[in-house]
């Protein structure tokens, strides 16, 4: 199953609710109304069939828009330098 297709499974949505009523519809960072269900290990093709990762409970926050957007839109650093100052990736 593809990403796109995992998001419309009628499994996931199932589990996507009751993460959102767990979580009261809270978000979890901020307080917020949350309206997103966040995978904490992000999804990819070679993961969304294993469903330690897409449908655990504890692989999954209520976020709301700005926190989610903030989290998969960010950039993040993917370099830094040794003792030398020659880039390493982290």
């Amino acid at each position: 199953m593809t990403i796109r297709e995992f998001y419309n499974y009628s499994a996931w949505k199932k589990q996507r609710k009751f993460k959102m009523q767990q979580g009261k519809y809270k978000c979890a960072r901020c307080g917020g109304l949350a309206v997103d269900v966040h995978h904490k290990i992000t999804l990819t093709e070679s993961n969304v069939n294993d469903s330690n990762v897409s449908m655990n409970l504890d692989n999954l926050e209520c976020v709301c828009r700005n926190c989610h957007n903030k989290e998969t839109h960010s950039t993040k650093i993917k370099y830094t330098f040794n003792e030398d100052g020659v880039p390493i990736e982290k």
